[in-house]
């Protein structure tokens, strides 16, 4: 395995929230300050942002019976670190595997079938976002998905002693708070009925630094640390 490749091993692992937490101390302060291994964490939380998704379907006793017995066992010696992290990769690698092809088939089975002759409806193109900080290192990225539902994953976010808000600004300039979001690991936010309207292809996320509690004027009071605009993949 070269260098590289354990680079991007530690990012899928930091990514995963596989890391204990010395290992996940060491790989945020390299984060924070090697913009390479930053974009390597980053590639990672954006390629595994469907699995961070709640399912509402429960896969099969079966699958959890064939994940539990591929996973390794009673080794009689302490596995080396370098051993430990391939060992939670294969784990993770059987387990998103299994899950998925188990969801994969309830869908198929539980689907209705097309009417006839009836053309297949296209895929909505997916809403997404990239923040960065022109002054400061914050970078976020942010997925949308219906209905009015946003997985915020922070690759950095400095808080300064304050939390983190994030703004939609649609096209009048004026911007509407979803709510506060977490600084080091991706969280779920809702968008409020009246707020969906203006999460669109075009208008801007951004996130302002407030005190605790949230702004407590309806618009950012304190610095924005990072913006971006919401386009289609």
């Amino acid at each position: 395995m070269t260098a590289s490749d354990d680079d991007d091993l530690l990012a899928g692992e930091l990514a995963l929230g596989l890391l204990d937490a010395p290992e996940r101390s060491s790989a945020e302060a390299r984060a924070d300050a090697d913009p390479d291994f930053a974009a390597l964490v980053e590639a990672w939380q954006v390629r595994l942002a469907p699995l961070l998704t709640r399912s509402s379907e429960t896969p099969p006793e079966h699958v959890w019976e064939g994940i539990r017995s591929q996973l390794a066992a009673n080794d009689d010696a302490p596995p080396s670190s370098a051993e430990a992290a391939l060992r939670r990769w294969r784990m993770f690698a059987v387990a998103a595997s299994a899950v998925a092809a188990s969801l994969a088939l309830i869908l198929v089975t539980r689907a209705p079938a097309p009417p006839p002759q009836a053309a297949p409806a296209a895929a909505a193109p997916a809403l997404v976002a990239t923040l960065q900080g022109e002054e400061s290192p914050a970078i976020v990225t942010i997925s949308v998905s219906e209905p009015g539902q946003l997985l915020v994953t922070p690759v950095r976010l400095p808080t300064n002693g304050r939390v983190p808000e994030l703004w939609v600004i649609p096209e009048d300039g004026k911007p509407r708070s979803l709510g506060i979001i977490q600084a080091s690991a991706p969280s779920a936010v809702r968008v409020a009925p009246a707020h969906r309207p203006h999460v669109h292809r075009g208008a801007t996320f951004a996130i302002s630094q407030e005190p605790r509690g949230g702004s407590p004027t309806g618009a950012p009071t304190g610095p924005v640390v990072a913006s971006g605009k919401i386009t289609r993949v």
